[in-house]
């Protein structure tokens, strides 16, 4: 029953390392759209071509739009990193409670094994004991 308990902590964990995995990928790709995004803004400075007013109302314009997604996009990068870092801390409960199961599971059949030689041991004690008076009464 126990074994059987562990097998599912250990498919539990194998999830939970498979949504980690992704997480970790999702704030890879958040981190690179903020990256690629910051590129964009800084490569948007005034150019000799930009003289009249409007042109550079517009840049600003766009500047501050930009500069708007480049926050949202921030929040976005921040709660990915927070979300693996959570389903990171989940692995780690999780794979110390497979451990303790293992641990448990590990003693158990040890427990048996001792107790088994012990039984086989007097059983060959017993054996040799009764061979020995047999042999003393003959």
């Amino acid at each position: 029953m126990l074994n059987k308990f562990l097998v599912i902590q250990k498919n539990k964990l194998d999830i939970m390392l498979a949504k980690q995995a992704q997480l970790q990928l999702k704030s890879l790709e958040e981190q690179q759209r903020l990256a690629q995004l910051q590129l964009h803004i800084d490569s948007m400075d005034k150019s000799s071509q930009m003289r009249s007013a409007l042109s550079l109302q517009n840049l600003s314009g766009m500047k501050g739009i930009l500069s708007g997604l480049s926050n949202q996009q921030i929040e976005r990068f921040k709660d990915s990193q927070q979300d693996e870092k959570r389903q990171q801390q989940a692995c780690l409960k999780q794979m110390s409670f497979t451990k303790g199961i293992e641990g448990i599971v590990s003693n158990r059949v040890l427990t048996k094994q001792d107790y088994a030689n012990k039984q086989e041991e007097k059983n060959l004690d017993e054996m040799i004991s009764q061979a020995y008076v047999r042999k003393l009464y003959k």
